[in-house]
């Protein structure tokens, strides 16, 4: 099999960052013998750090084999005028350095969030003669509609629809995080034989320390939560949920949520005004520190709004890592993919009802211990097929793929 040097463009995902499939992907395709250099910013939108030094546009290191492009971009917080900054500024910086690396790609991966990113990424490929795939984490720009934060009648929504139906095109291969994507695709103009879903999954040597999970025979029974505050996420009907509980005098349950993002302070107003006794909040962690946090659980929740957005499928990192942990989850949400009932992992739920999932959470606290470890174990079961080493496979296959189809084009 033919060795390839792969630059993959990111603007969020660092190594060993709160977001980390770029960066896995990378990792498994350095073990499969491929040259790999990844594109990121040095800010991280997340924790607010900057990395590099005030007179440094970009810094190129060796991280693990992995040749890392830490490019110095316009720092942001929420989605006012300096997020789209970042994403011009990351886009540039992309060109910039592409333009003084000494070697040749032959494919180069961007992806829809940002996508100026994505946008970058086929421009290197153009001047380098290699082959882009394009991957679909979101579907901007109509996620963007979809959370109210962009109308489909502002002129910013045409020129970003322009360019996505543009980049499908220009592409040879498309990846896609969610799998019903293809007839949006084909709607936008390409064709939709070009998607390959490769779903978010788990690398399980980051779980190595998971022991099996006794079902929690202890008390209280702990729920968590751990991930955004965003505009899609429904952590207020966790919040609403213990409430409930409370008021029926339920003491033996106790909710820790962890993150950040835009809506965290409403939740924790609304639990202060209630004054709900068994509820913490904790500042977001390492990707690289949830599981062992995750250790300390017994149930874990995913709770999304009712939302159009997920009508392509989900694709929450979250569920993966839950699944890892061998602990039984709820799903707060509507999707044509529901993994938890899928896998049997636990209970699935409708959207935005917050008495539907303190009855969930009575459900599994009245189970006994060892129903609560299998519905957990169910979950490490289904997620064989999603580890990083799998699925790398998948995504190898589709880069070959995507250069064998650039210089077909090249012949004919």
């Amino acid at each position: 099999m033919k060795k390839m040097n792969v630059w993959y463009l990111s603007a969020h995902d660092q190594p060993k960052g709160q977001s980390a499939r770029t960066y896995e992907f990378c990792q498994e395709l350095l073990k499969r013998g491929h040259r790999v250099t990844m594109f990121t910013n040095s800010y991280c939108h997340w924790t607010h750090q900057e990395l590099l030094g005030p007179d440094e546009k970009w810094r190129i290191e060796e991280i693990e084999g992995i040749r890392v492009v830490w490019l110095r971009t316009i720092h942001y917080t929420g989605n006012g005028l300096k997020r789209g900054a970042n994403m011009i500024s990351n886009a540039w910086r992309s060109l910039q350095v592409a333009r003084t690396l000494t070697d040749r790609p032959d494919v180069v991966v961007g992806p829809t969030v940002p996508l100026g990113t994505g946008w970058a990424a086929s421009r290197i490929a153009e001047q380098n003669g290699a082959a882009f795939v394009f991957e679909v984490r979101d579907v901007w720009p109509i996620a963007l509609v979809d959370d109210g934060g962009l109308s489909k009648n502002h002129p910013v929504y045409y020129a970003f629809r322009y360019l996505e139906k543009s980049l499908y095109k220009k592409a040879q291969r498309i990846s896609a995080t969610m799998p019903f994507v293809a007839n949006h695709i084909a709607e936008s103009g390409s064709d939709p034989a070009k998607v390959t879903w490769v779903p978010n999954g788990v690398n399980f040597e980051r779980f190595a320390e998971y022991t099996g999970y006794d079902g929690g025979t202890g008390s209280p029974l702990v729920v968590m939560y751990i991930g955004g505050f965003g505009t899609a996420h429904d952590v207020i009907t966790i919040v609403r949920a213990a409430k409930i509980l409370q008021d029926q005098g339920v003491d033996d349950i106790r909710f820790v949520i962890i993150g950040n993002g835009p809506k965290k302070a409403e939740c924790i107003r609304e639990a202060q005004e209630a004054q709900l006794r068994q509820v913490e909040f904790r500042d977001p962690i390492p990707k690289a520190d949830i599981p062992k946090v995750q250790m300390g659980s017994d149930i874990l929740v995913a709770a999304v709004l009712d939302s159009p957005i997920y009508r392509f499928g989900l694709n929450l990192n979250k569920m993966f890592d839950y699944f890892a942990s061998g602990r039984p989850v709820i799903f707060s949400g509507k999707a044509p993919n529901d993994p938890v009932a899928e896998a049997g992992a636990g209970f699935s739920i409708p959207p935005e009802q917050p008495a539907a999932m303190a009855e969930a959470i009575l459900k599994l606290r009245a189970m006994q211990p060892a129903q609560r470890a299998e519905m957990g174990q169910k979950g490490r079961d289904y997620i064989n097929d999603f580890d990083m080493s799998v699925l790398s496979g998948r995504m190898e296959t589709l880069l070959m793929q995507a250069i064998q189809d650039k210089e077909a084009a090249r012949c004919s």
